[in-house]
């Protein structure tokens, strides 16, 4: 379980993330909706303890009973490390090294297949940048899932892939028990998500299950938000999965 109570983030004088509170119990699965440069990843990097230099945040992070805020991520206990699937997956994963020997796991062939790649063996001995952008994306949720972590966060994980690809990501996605799913696209959070929240320069503007927000939406942000997403997809039915 996460709880994030009062958090903000701080670059010297200015703040990013401003009393930003919110809860994922087991099971959860909540989508942070966002601009660019609402500090949506920033909030990301917080839960994670993998600020960049000079950021700061106060408040309270609490994963699986353990206060972790401004911790970094190695000195925390196992059970308190969010897996994160980050948004560029080509420098999430080490060029250097097979997918296999990434995964270090005796059920490395099964996670694969979980997550939609089924030439388990081939992919097993490749090199990252040898597989699709999409390949690789599910290969991060793969490593993310060997980690038995209660919680996955994942930021942007479809960006600037096709149809296909972010169809085959948000399959494998479906395989986390708990998700906190950070994206700018309503219409990709709405096939994820059970609850919504959104972050307007860093402060949540709206916040509630995904079927209350997609019907009577109280923002204008988000009206713009759903009238995008139409507008991109005229065909795609925005409804709760």
């Amino acid at each position: 379980m996460l709880v994030v109570d009062d958090l903000c983030i701080d670059a010297g004088r200015t703040r990013i993330a401003q009393h930003v509170s919110f809860e994922i119990p087991d099971g959860r699965r909540l989508g942070l909706l966002g601009a660019s440069g609402s500090g949506k990843s920033l909030i990301a990097s917080a839960l994670v303890g993998a600020l960049p230099p000079g950021i700061t945040c106060s408040g309270r992070i609490v994963v699986d009973g353990h206060n972790v805020t401004g911790v970094p991520t190695p000195r925390r206990p196992p059970a308190a490390r969010p897996a994160m699937v980050f948004q560029d997956s080509a420098t999430a994963l080490n060029p250097m090294v097979t997918v296999g020997k990434q995964l270090r796991t005796s059920d490395s062939a099964e996670l694969l297949e979980r997550v939609g790649l089924r030439d388990a063996r081939r992919i097993l001995a490749s090199h990252p940048l040898e597989l699709s952008g999409g390949q690789r994306q599910r290969v991060c949720i793969a490593v993310a899932l060997a980690r038995k972590s209660p919680l996955v966060i994942a930021d942007e994980p479809t960006t600037a892939l096709d149809v296909i690809g972010q169809a085959r990501v948000l399959d494998a996605l479906r395989e986390v028990p708990s998700l906190l799913l950070i994206t700018h696209d309503i219409a990709v959070a709405a096939q994820l998500c059970d609850h919504l929240m959104v972050l307007d320069s860093g402060r949540i503007v709206e916040s509630g299950s995904t079927a209350a927000i997609l019907d009577s939406p109280r923002t204008n942000l988000v009206v713009r938000m759903l009238d995008r997403a139409r507008a991109a997809d005229p065909f795609r039915q925005l409804v709760v999965p």
